[in-house]
């Protein structure tokens, strides 16, 4: 019974019950119409201990239900700090202010209570901390305020940095060929800028931009063009070859060659490659190792031959041949037509015995120029006799032959004049 009045005691200690007058009238009344005997006294003080029973139930329900809410709201701001800080790191907190309320039923396992929830969530911002978020909490007549500190995020950067395209200049260059010694070198920069050309004694030769070029090729070897890297050092971009000639050879005879009837000289080439050979620099013929040239006028002529060798390259040689006297068909100026030897008893142009060619020859008398004689054969040569009178024309006397050559030969004049004496 004691263990019972403690537990009345201590859960009335701290307990008020709220004042009702018109409850307590009433109770007063029935208590008053009772009080006529001994079993009505009994049934009042049972009456009151009922209701003192019920009393403090009452009141240790109530109170641990005050405690159970207590615990609730402990319970619901836990879990409301704890969604709050899951949303700020899920969220990127970038708005002045965030205000999101939230209903929360708390769970018991013998009942439920229903407490409205109110969050308010602020961010704020200075130079110390860039991103703090104050978040104020009512729940139950209650007001919690809390400093949610920020959540900082290591960021990994997926995008590899944009390239920067830096525009080069391109430089072009002209097609090349292989060249020869002495030579001239030809070349158009059409660059803005420098570019150099390297000789075989690694001697750097600049060619500004928008420039022409022009030089004698005079060492051989390769040669490279290019342009100088950031280091100053040269770069060879393309390159040509300066090939030197052979040397050609050229053998000249020292006499004039009449075998055919005509002024020839006979020359020969020891060169290996294409020959082109020259008379006064007038080409006569080309790729022939032998070579003869009719040099009919009196005078000094220049021999050339010209040698071009696999490489493109060309060499040439020069001989200077004197011719003492003009040709004139090797004529004689006299004959003897009483003469034991045949070849002295008639007049006729040796070349012409000798040289396959169509001609017309006359003898002319210089007193009256009548025409003493007439032929176009070389087996009819004039013996002396004048055709007009059928004797012979006087002797030490000069007359006057002329020939007309019908297909003369190159460089070769087409008529020819003498003076004959009859001996």
């Amino acid at each position: 019974m004691k263990k019972l009045e403690d537990l009345f005691k201590s859960a009335l200690r701290d307990q008020e019950l709220p004042y009702n007058e018109g409850a307590w009238n009433q109770m007063s009344k029935k208590l008053d119409a009772r009080s006529g005997g001994s079993s009505g006294n009994l049934n009042w003080i049972l009456g009151a201990a009922g209701v003192v029973v019920a009393v403090g139930t009452l009141i240790y329900i109530n109170n641990d239900n005050g405690s159970n809410i207590q615990e609730n709201k402990e319970k619901s701001i836990a879990k409301l700090e704890t969604k709050s800080i899951e949303n700020t790191n899920s969220n990127d907190i970038g708005s002045d202010e965030i205000l999101s309320e939230n209903k929360i039923q708390e769970d018991n396992t013998s009942e439920k209570s229903n407490n409205e929830v109110k969050v308010k969530t602020k961010t704020t911002s200075n130079e110390t901390n860039p991103e703090e978020v104050v978040q104020i909490i009512e729940c139950c007549d209650e007001k919690v305020v809390r400093l949610i500190p920020p959540v900082y995020r290591e960021t990994t950067l997926t995008e590899e940095p944009e390239e920067i395209n830096i525009t080069k200049e391109v430089l072009t260059f002209n097609v090349l060929i292989d060249k020869c010694l002495n030579d001239e070198f030809v070349y158009s920069n059409e660059n803005n800028k420098s570019i150099w050309v390297n000789t075989p004694s690694n001697t750097l030769i600049e060619i500004p931009g928008s420039s022409l070029f022009k030089e004698t090729l005079q060492s051989k070897g390769v040669y490279h063009i290019g342009a100088l890297n950031e280091a100053q050092e040269f770069v060879s971009k393309q390159s040509f070859t300066v090939f030197e000639a052979k040397s050609s050879q050229l053998l000249v005879e020292d006499h004039l060659n009449y075998e055919k009837g005509l002024p020839q000289l006979e020359a020969n080439s020891y060169s290996e490659g294409e020959n082109t050979w020259y008379v006064n620099d007038e080409a006569i013929s080309s790729n022939r190792k032998e070579n003869s040239f009719n040099l009919f006028k009196k005078g000094s002529y220049n021999i050339s031959l010209s040698t071009k060798d696999h490489n493109g390259c060309t060499s040439v040689s020069n001989v200077t041949f004197n011719v003492e006297e003009d040709y004139n068909l090797l004529a004689v100026n006299a004959f003897t037509p009483s003469s034991l030897d045949t070849r002295n008893r008639f007049f006729i142009p040796f070349a012409l015995t000798q040289r396959d060619t169509p001609f017309h020859m006359i003898v002319i008398d210089p007193a009256d120029g009548a025409i003493l004689f007439e032929t176009s054969t070389a087996d009819q040569p004039w013996d002396g006799i004048d055709r007009n009178t059928g004797k012979m024309v006087d002797e030490n006397k000069s007359y006057v032959w002329k020939v007309i050559l019908e297909q003369p030969e190159s460089n070769e004049k087409p008529e020819y004049l003498g003076t004959v004496v009859r001996l």
